[in-house]
């Protein structure tokens, strides 16, 4: 659960996943690019604009003795999961832009959603609202895209 929730390895598989749809997708640079600024979008709508309003606290630091992270209980605050609404987004754009793809990407973030309330660093409503804002970020972006860039 630790490793499905690294920062590390979340960036070289969104790396992976980018150059996948370069490859694959039939929108090739456009879905690459959508791809990392739904990524984008999601984490600064997370971290710049809910986490500081909503201010909660972590379940780990809610309860350090009964809910411990083997890492540690991580920075910020808890609401929404920045990881939830990241993989979402590029979850998103993944059903759009490579089909093929898509039930791999729902599947992994929704793995990450869980490890997050394994590991005692979110609440399960955390993931559920990261998950809801990155997929609606994430296909709003398609939608605009598809509006301006794509023929009709």
């Amino acid at each position: 659960m630790a490793a499905i929730s690294n920062r590390g390895v979340l960036l070289a598989i969104g790396a992976l996943a980018a150059i996948y749809l370069w490859i694959k997708s039939p929108h090739r640079g456009l879905a690459a690019l959508l791809f990392a600024a739904a990524i984008g979008a999601a984490d600064l709508v997370s971290v710049r604009l809910i986490k500081p309003e909503a201010a909660r606290v972590r379940p780990c630091a809610a309860d350090p003795v009964h809910v411990a992270h083997p890492l540690g209980c991580g920075s910020g605050q808890s609401f929404p999961s920045t990881h939830a609404a990241d993989t979402a987004a590029a979850a998103a754009v993944c059903v759009w832009a490579a089909p093929a793809f898509s039930t791999i990407a729902i599947l992994f973030s929704l793995a990450v959603g869980i490890s997050r309330v394994y590991l005692g660093v979110h609440w399960p409503t955390d993931v559920m609202a990261g998950w809801a804002i990155g997929a609606a970020l994430g296909a709003a972006l398609v939608l605009l895209a598809r509006l301006r860039y794509l023929p009709r």
